[in-house]
């Protein structure tokens, strides 16, 4: 049996106000609704974006009301806890523990399960019975309940994912429309996806327990696929549409069969009352897989079922080698962008390996993969970066390149590193596609670098706001991007010194295709294309206000990092320590890598001095815009190399897609003439009789009267033919 000491937790608390709190995700839910309505209505569609706009905002309340009080709930644990209620729990694991382990005389073995303050589920209402089978689970777990999980990494991704959400669709209010003020054709229907999108993205941070999170990660997905394809009318944004949702459905097949496997190994494991798929439960148990087979190619449970849960992050956080949807996933429009690499789709497979986080750490195996993967995804996409023309384009494989460093950091046992640097990179990574749009917007819809210079004479505060952003994306001193991609490269340097160093050149790429892109579009002189008419101009105040609201962030959003070594009291980390079971396990690393930060401040030192240099090395080659690429001419066939991106869409095309088009078309001939065909034949053989037959059929009477007369004079002449012949 187990016995699980029960440990301090703000479970047991009573949070009469976690019912409102607990509205977050209904809000932009009940926007699309209304907008729906006035879709239905035929009501004046210029009107549509209000329901979205102000279910985003009571979100973004919610949220930041959240993000303050989480802290209050363990500060008010703290205080009715008992002494030395943060110790190890033992477990002690027996017979009756399928995978447990047990001696040659039945002797039972304590494991010892570090057990912090796990979070407060709140339960909506039970949702789903298993029935009254009793060989699927005891009659007090039956129920799969819409629960939501309350935590501190609750709290920080509920903090900017609303917020930056809200800047994103005031600032589509003015981007889906025309320079005349009307709204694009699907106007309404955009605000609709948009809601629907913010909503998904809310009950996947919600969920509280595998059922709940896998249906906010697929309702992620779905809206990503609606708003990709927007403009389905083109055949790129049809195409793009399709791949990100074909790509991703291979990573969330990994994901599925994760949850299957997770239920099957955690359900020996559970007490009466508890369910094996709400979290916490599972990070209860979690410690228990690392030591049992899973009876798969000799992995143990908690490897086998990390590895297959990576597999969806993999997909939806566009990582090597299921990344090749998202720089396509361009197509849509540019608020799409933004939201998906700044607050919503991207970032959900951070936040799942995070949320797991008990699970990743009792598998040193399956953090291994994620941190080689992370590797090879930060060079790939970076030296890609370094080629491309397109300006949304650049920034989807700096996404890549950037969610590849949150790869490496979960990868090095540093959650609080990873976490912190999906919170900054949200602000400034949005902020520079909204700039981009606000490029494109004022250039009539071209985006090539090569085709227009010196923008910052027209766009004075486009100009400003990119500045800040690309400054945070490079690492430049004192901004957000400094101090979260700091972190991680500390907690990589501490992992492996090959590993701080790779992660060094990539963020030294990184801050040199920023400027590229930055020097190209803004710098040189004043070339504008024809799309872009006599007097292209700054956009309204609808789209630059919360352009500079983004740029606030880009600032200051990593100051709540900034004391991260010395203190944990109100720093980053000391917000997510009550993240439960992942921070526990990972708190002698974490601990180690602070202190080898603070002795190693010099790591710091040479970051700031690579993201210099790759902005003065941009600066020497591109601040003048030349038309010529200096680096094509330098580089040659590497450079076009990178701008082929290795011929990664290529590859995949000859080696999956041409191979399953054929598989599928010789399927379809094969059901086509050989089941139907077969079919056909069959039925093809009364088709024909009734043919012949109908000649004699024709509803003539007199003829079926003489028929009926010489068939009878026949029959009469055969019998009198037969009774006349001898014997």
């Amino acid at each position: 049996m187990l016995a699980a000491a029960d440990p301090v937790s703000i479970a047991s608390l009573n949070w009469p106000s976690a019912g409102w709190y607990a509205t977050l995700p209904l809000w932009p839910l009940l926007g699309a609704v209304l907008s729906g309505v006035l879709i239905a209505l035929r009501r004046r569609a210029e009107l549509a974006h209000w329901p979205v706009v102000i279910g985003a905002g009571l979100a973004a309340v919610v949220g930041v009301a959240l993000f303050f009080h989480i802290p209050q709930l363990y500060a008010a644990a703290r205080e009715l806890a008992p002494p030395h209620s943060h110790s190890h729990a033992t477990v002690a694991a027996g017979v009756h523990a399928k995978g447990a382990s047990t001696s040659a005389a039945g002797e039972e073995h304590a494991v010892s399960v570090s057990v912090a303050d796990p979070g407060f589920t709140y339960t909506v209402f039970n949702w789903i019975s298993f029935g009254a089978a009793e060989s699927l689970a005891p009659a007090s777990n039956r129920w799969i309940a819409v629960n939501f999980y309350f935590d501190g990494l609750t709290g920080v991704m509920s903090l900017f994912f609303t917020l930056v959400a809200l800047m994103v669709v005031i600032y589509a209010v003015g981007y889906m429309r025309d320079h005349h003020g009307h709204p694009e054709p699907g106007y309404e229907r955009f605000f609709v996806f948009l809601g629907l999108f913010i909503f998904s993205m809310g009950m996947l941070v919600y969920a509280g327990n595998f059922v709940l999170l896998y249906l906010g990660w697929e309702a992620v997905g779905l809206c990503s696929y609606l708003l990709i394809g927007f403009y389905y009318g083109r055949p790129e944004a049809a195409a793009a549409a399709k791949k990100a949702f074909i790509v991703n459905r291979i990573g969330d097949l990994g994901f599925a069969l994760g949850i299957f496997c997770l239920y099957s190994f955690i359900r020996p494991y559970c007490q009466p009352g508890e369910n094996p798929l709400d979290f916490a439960t599972v990070f209860k148990y979690a410690a228990l897989m690392a030591s049992a087979d899973s009876g798969f190619l000799g992995l143990t449970q908690s490897s086998l079922v990390s590895l297959l849960l990576m597999c969806g992050a993999v997909g939806k956080s566009a990582q090597f080698p299921l990344y090749v949807w998202l720089p396509d996933a361009m197509e849509g429009p540019t608020p799409v962008s933004a939201l998906i690499h700044a607050a919503t789709m991207v970032t959900a497979g951070i936040y799942m390996i995070a949320r797991c986080g008990p699970i990743f750490a009792a598998s040193p195996l399956a953090l291994d993969v994620i941190t080689v993967l992370g590797l090879i995804g930060a060079l790939l996409t970076a030296t890609m970066a370094c080629a491309q023309y397109d300006m949304k384009r650049i920034l989807a494989y700096s996404t890549i390149s950037q969610l590849a460093f949150m790869f490496v950091a979960l990868g090095c046992a540093a959650p609080h590193a990873g976490v912190f640097h999906v919170f900054t990179h949200a602000w400034f990574k949005a902020l520079l596609f909204l700039g981009a749009g606000a490029v494109m917007h004022a250039m009539g819809g071209v985006i090539d670098v090569r085709r227009f210079s010196g923008l910052r004479h027209v766009l004075p505060h486009t100009y400003a706001v990119m500045l800040v952003g690309c400054l945070a994306l490079a690492g430049f001193p004192l901004l957000s991007g400094f101090w979260s991609k700091d972190e991680i490269l500390h907690a990589a340097w501490h992992r492996h010194w090959l590993v701080g160093a790779l992660l060094l050149a990539c963020a030294g790429l990184t801050s040199y295709y920023t400027f590229r892109m930055f020097f190209l579009c803004f710098h040189g002189r004043l070339r504008l294309p024809a799309e872009a008419g006599e007097h292209p101009h700054e956009s309204g105040p609808v789209m630059t206000v919360p352009l500079y609201v983004l740029a606030a962030g880009a600032v200051f959003a990593g100051y709540l990092g900034v004391h991260l070594h010395a203190s944990a009291s109100g720093s980053f980390l000391g917000f997510l320590a009550p993240h439960g079971y992942f921070h526990s396990y990972l708190a002698d690393s974490t601990l180690g890598a602070a202190h080898h930060a603070e002795g190693g401040i010099w790591l710091a030192y040479v970051s700031a001095a690579v993201a210099l240099a790759g902005i003065l090395l941009a600066w020497r080659r591109y601040g003048a815009a030349p038309q010529v690429d200096p680096d094509e001419r330098a580089l040659g066939p590497l450079f076009r190399l990178w701008n082929a991106k290795y011929y990664v869409d290529e590859i995949y095309e000859a080696i999956f897609v041409r191979p399953l088009r054929a598989a599928g078309r010789f399927f379809f001939a094969t059901d086509n003439y050989g089941v139907d065909g077969a079919v056909w034949t069959v039925s093809a053989v009364p088709r024909v009789a009734a043919f012949a037959l109908h000649f004699f059929q024709r509803g003539a009477l007199q003829a079926y009267a003489a028929c009926m007369v010489i068939g009878l004079v026949a029959l009469l002449w055969l019998w009198s033919w037969w009774a006349a012949a001898p014997g």
